[in-house]
């Protein structure tokens, strides 16, 4: 026979088990991963506008712009690099980096008017990228290989501040059939 007390511990555990269901089904618990390994070189499910741009008098033949990139859950661009100095920092959402060559600096947003902290990233180390959180490359971001996805279960928004050459390709893709992306 079942007492008021048990009837009450499996509502509760059924109560559990249907709102566990109902948020892996919206995507609530989805863990955003890196890019698949097989995955083709390109990027899936990023969109986005370049927000302003100009040609800088100080540097004739280049451009500086500031774009706003959308991601998607499940988003990812695989590995890839940039041509010239760029700062990306997370609007809303997480995203996730993994460094495979060159060097980076993760800027740390904190609550003050200037980062919290700047510190190294690793090679080979996944970072996750908070709001307020930037990632840095310098001039040799050229040679810096990263790859990126959404780390959060929901839309990620980044702004990147980047200085690239007129008429030269913002992104190049790494692998052997991979094409540089406008």
């Amino acid at each position: 026979m079942v007492v008021p007390a048990q009837r009450a511990v499996r509502a509760a555990k059924i109560g559990v088990g249907v709102v566990l269901i109902a948020l892996a089904a919206s995507g609530a618990l989805a863990q955003a991963t890196p890019p698949p390994e097989d995955a083709a070189p390109d990027e899936l499910g990023v969109g986005g506008a370049v927000l302003g741009a100009l040609p800088p008098v100080a540097a004739p033949g280049y451009r500086l712009q500031m774009t706003e990139l959308v991601w998607a859950p499940g988003a990812y661009a695989t590995q890839h690099s940039h041509p010239l100095a760029q700062i990306a920092c997370v609007q809303s959402g997480a995203l996730g980096m993994t460094l495979q060559e060159g060097k980076a600096t993760v800027l740390r947003g904190g609550a003050g008017p200037r980062p919290a902290s700047a510190e190294p990233m690793a090679l080979d180390a996944e970072v996750i990228l908070q709001p307020r959180d930037c990632v840095a490359y310098d001039e040799l971001a050229a040679h810096t290989v990263h790859t990126v996805w959404n780390a959060s279960a929901e839309t990620t928004v980044i702004w990147t501040a980047d200085l690239v050459e007129q008429d030269e390709p913002y992104t190049t893709y790494v692998g052997e059939s991979a094409t540089p992306a406008p």
